[in-house]
C-alpha cells in the first residue's frame, strides 16, 4: 500500500496563513528558454551573437540587469533605454512557447498536497517574469489553478527586489505579510522578502548568486521532496 504523502511541519505552523513562490529557479527550471530567447532577441535586434555556451552570472536578476550584463560581457554598447530590445525579447520568449521549461521534481506533488491538506491557506506566485509570460508558462505546466494570485514584474509598477510586488501579492491574497512564507532562490528574492517583512525560504538548487551568502533565511532546502513527508 502506498503511504499517504504529507507536508513538512514548515507548512503546518499556526503562524503560516499564506504561501508565495518565486517562479524561475524556484518552481520551474526555465534557464534554457530564457537564454535561448535572449540570444535570439539580441540577434534579431542586430546586436550580435551570444555564444551558446555563455551563461550569465545574474540570471536571477531583472531582464534589464541580465541584458546589460550580457552586453558588457559581449563588449557591446549598452543603451540607456532598453525598452526596444526588451520588447523584442518578450515577444521572442513568448513565441518560443516555453518548450524546454520544466517543473522541478516534486513541485506538482507539493502543490497538490498543500491544497489538499491546507485548503484554507492561499498560494500565490510573485515573479520577475512579465505577467503574460508567467501566466503562459504556468498554464502550459498545469499549475495555474493552484494559485489565487500570479504577479509579474509589470503587475505593480515595480519589480523585485522592491518589496512592492510581494506586498501587493499578499494584500490580494487577504493575509498579513508576517503570516506568509516566500519561497525563492536568489538574493533578489531574499532582499524582497526582508524588505517586505516576510519570512524567506531558500531553494538552494535554483539559480542562486554569490550575494546570497549571509543573507537571512527562515529555512533552506535543496529538493522539494524534503518538504514532503510519508
Amino acid at each position: 500500500m502506498r503511504s499517504e504523502i504529507g507536508l513538512s511541519p514548515l507548512f503546518l505552523r499556526e503562524d503560516v496563513e499564506g504561501v508565495v513562490f518565486d517562479l524561475d529557479g524556484t518552481l520551474i527550471d526555465s534557464a534554457a528558454d530564457i537564454l535561448g530567447g535572449i540570444r535570439e532577441a539580441f540577434l534579431t535586434a542586430g546586436f550580435g551573437q551570444v555564444p551558446d555556451d555563455y551563461f550569465p552570472d545574474n540570471l536571477h536578476g531583472t531582464s534589464d540587469g541580465i541584458m546589460r550584463d550580457i552586453m558588457r560581457d559581449m563588449g557591446w554598447p549598452v543603451p540607456d533605454d532598453l525598452s526596444e530590445i526588451k520588447a523584442v525579447y518578450y515577444d521572442v520568449y513568448a513565441r518560443r512557447g516555453h518548450a524546454s521549461t520544466r517543473l522541478y521534481p516534486d513541485v506538482q506533488t507539493l502543490l497538490q498536497v498543500c491544497r489538499d491538506t491546507l485548503p484554507e491557506v492561499p498560494m500565490a506566485i510573485c515573479t520577475n517574469k512579465v505577467h503574460r509570460n508567467a501566466m503562459a508558462v504556468t498554464q502550459i505546466l498545469g499549475i495555474t489553478p493552484y494559485f489565487s494570485v500570479i504577479s509579474g514584474a509589470d503587475s505593480w509598477g515595480q519589480a523585485k527586489p522592491s518589496p512592492v510586488p510581494l506586498l501587493e501579492t499578499i494584500r490580494e491574497m487577504g493575509v498579513s505579510p508576517e503570516k506568509c512564507l516566500y519561497f525563492g532562490d536568489t538574493s533578489v528574492d531574499a532582499e524582497c522578502a526582508e524588505r517586505a517583512g516576510v519570512r524567506f525560504v531558500l531553494h538552494e538548487s535554483g539559480y542562486g548568486d554569490p550575494a546570497l551568502e549571509g543573507m537571512s533565511r527562515f529555512h533552506a532546502f535543496r529538493q522539494w521532496r524534503e518538504l514532503l513527508s510519508t
